[in-house]
This record gives C-alpha cells, structure tokens and sequence, in this order.
C-alpha cells in the first residue's frame, strides 16, 4: 500500500497530496499569488515549514534549441522519434534547470553576503508534460532547515503547478546550502 503524505496550504483550503512510490500526484489547483520565504541570516530556522509560490511562468518556444545544445542532446547519435512527443515539448530535465531561476526571487536572505549553493536532489518526479503554450510556477515547503558548517541545508519540497491542469508537471526535493560571508562552501 502506498504512503500518502499530505501538506495543507494555510492560504488554501486545499491539499497537496503525493502518493509515493507511484506517480499520481494531485494538487490542488491555488488561487494565491506569489508567497516568498526570507529571514534574515540570524533567523533561518524560522523559514522551516513555511511556503512559497512563485509567479506564472512559460518557457519561449526559442529556448528549447539552446538547451538541447547546452546540453548536447542535438547530438545524441540515438534520435527519438519526435512525432512521438507533443509540440513544444519542454524536457523534463529543462524544467529541472528551472528551479534556480523560479525560486530566485522567493526564497531568499535578507543580507547581501549570503551565498546559494545547489547541494542535489533527493527524489524527482517528471509526472506530466509541459510544452511552450503551457504556464506554471513553483510551489512548495521549506521542508527542513539543518546547521552545516558555517552555513544551512535546506530542504525545499517543491512542484511546478500548471495552469488549469490538476496534475503538476514536476516534483522535486531539492536540497540547498546558503552560506554567508565570502562566498566559501561550508
């Protein structure tokens, strides 16, 4: 049987439920508006079980060839078949790189000396498809917040809710390391 975790939205009177170890997920569809998490360095700890949605989001049809050339996936001597995928088929793992950039602007240290590190992932979902005429922003739980070194490990459970669409594109827990001073890992 299946574990089901819940996380209750304070802002909502909905439910993120995720079913684990299979890939059905549901969310709740919210009707919050861009909800950031900072503190300052001193107070860290306090953004622990706290939420955050960022802003609607699409990606520009003109950067999906980047990215298979950034990632050198134009050059895979073993093509899929494209006719297989929609239009405007955002990879999984370009939604993936996204995390930095949508989380920028609302997960955050109110000091100009603290320093974000990406520390890895714990479990990633890719559980519907996104193309270029689909819209969708980050949601999520500062799930843990640990003393590491000089710095803070943060555990953010996060996923990219689409618009109108029940089902979220991606979920990921992602773990962060925030340190403060000039810039050295912790």
């Amino acid at each position: 049987m299946p574990t089901i975790v819940t996380a209750t939205f304070s802002s909502y009177s909905g439910h993120y439920i995720l079913i684990l170890p299979d890939e059905d997920v549901t969310v709740t569809p919210s009707t919050t508006d861009i909800t950031t998490v900072s503190s300052s360095w001193g107070d860290i700890s306090s953004m622990q079980g706290r939420e955050f949605t960022g802003g609607w989001f699409s990606v520009d049809a003109d950067r999906l060839q980047p990215f298979d050339f950034a990632t050198y996936t134009d050059q895979n001597t073993v093509a899929l078949e494209g006719s297989n995928f929609p239009d405007g088929l955002v990879e999984g793992f370009h939604l993936l790189s996204l995390l930095d950039h949508l989380s920028n602007q609302i997960l955050y240290i109110d000091d100009p000396a603290w320093t974000g590190w990406n520390y890895g992932l714990d479990r990633v979902r890719f559980v519907s498809p996104v193309t270029v005429d689909d819209v969708f922003r980050i949601r999520g739980t500062v799930s843990e917040v640990i003393p590491r070194g000089d710095g803070q490990l943060l555990l953010l459970s996060c996923w990219l809710e689409v618009r109108d669409r029940v089902k979220p594109a991606m979920t990921a827990e992602w773990r962060v390391l925030w340190t403060l001073g000039d810039g050295d890992r912790a």
